[in-house]
């Protein structure tokens, strides 16, 4: 099992405003070190850009112990953990100066050819793909399913700061907008304790989006956003306190 790690320290601008990172900083440290290690095995932005590629989060499932603070050194392991006909899957686990875990996390990714707009066959790619591996989840990772009983709490015109590299929203400013939202319906006071995103569509600067909500039941929060216009679905997000 090839395992990368790689240390971060949590920077003030980082933070929210009780000294913990923001879960969305906190979710691109994972992808800092996904991406690393990817190009270490020779699937990375590279080479995906010679066949005019790029690596897409489909399903992510963060599971947290506790959040670092303001300062906090910690050492975040990851490693590919699976691959099927189009997805392949990668865990993470975070862990505290002392090696106390802090959190865990299962994700699902996706190649897209960026001409066609449309997922790769990882069979034909000649990558050494794993297709099993060590899981960190006590749950299988699977898909979160659309519920019906949303109200809208926010709107959002996707700004040119939110587009990455790949040249489409970056897959944690959605977790920072379902957030926002939250706390514009008093839901967001508490210590998270999991946050689950399943990606649905790209959205690209100037997109305009609806961000709706509804509750699961006891402290747990579903986010639907949408795009205003055409009223495609672009992500789901569950989480619990």
């Amino acid at each position: 099992m090839d395992v990368y790690e790689a240390m971060f320290r949590v920077k003030t601008y980082e933070c929210q405003v009780d000294g913990t990172i923001r879960i969305a900083s906190l979710m691109q440290y994972l992808q800092e070190a996904a991406a690393v290690q990817a190009e270490t095995l020779g699937f990375g932005f590279k080479r995906l850009r010679e066949i005019n590629s790029y690596w897409v989060l489909s399903n992510f499932r963060m599971e947290i112990t506790r959040l670092p603070s303001w300062g906090g050194q910690l050492t975040i392991r990851t490693w590919p953990s699976g691959s099927g006909r189009v997805i392949a899957s990668r865990e993470f686990v975070g862990m505290d100066r002392e090696g106390r875990e802090l959190f865990r996390a299962g994700s699902e990714w996706m190649v897209l050819d960026k001409q066609k707009n449309r997922p790769k066959n990882l069979f034909r790619l000649d990558w050494d793909l794993p297709r099993t591996g060590e899981k960190v989840l006590s749950e299988e990772l699977t898909r979160l399913q659309r519920r019906e009983d949303y109200q809208k709490v926010d709107h959002v015109r996707v700004p040119f700061s939110s587009i990455d590299l790949n040249g489409h929203v970056n897959n944690t400013e959605y977790v920072r907008w379902g957030l926002d939202a939250l706390r514009r319906t008093s839901k967001g006071e508490r210590d998270v304790r999991c946050v689950q995103v399943s990606y649905l569509s790209e959205v690209f600067e100037d997109d305009e989006l609806d961000v709706l909500v509804c509750s699961n039941g006891c402290d747990q929060f579903q986010i639907l956003g949408m795009q205003s216009d055409t009223k495609t679905d672009v992500y789901l997000m569950e989480v619990a306190y």
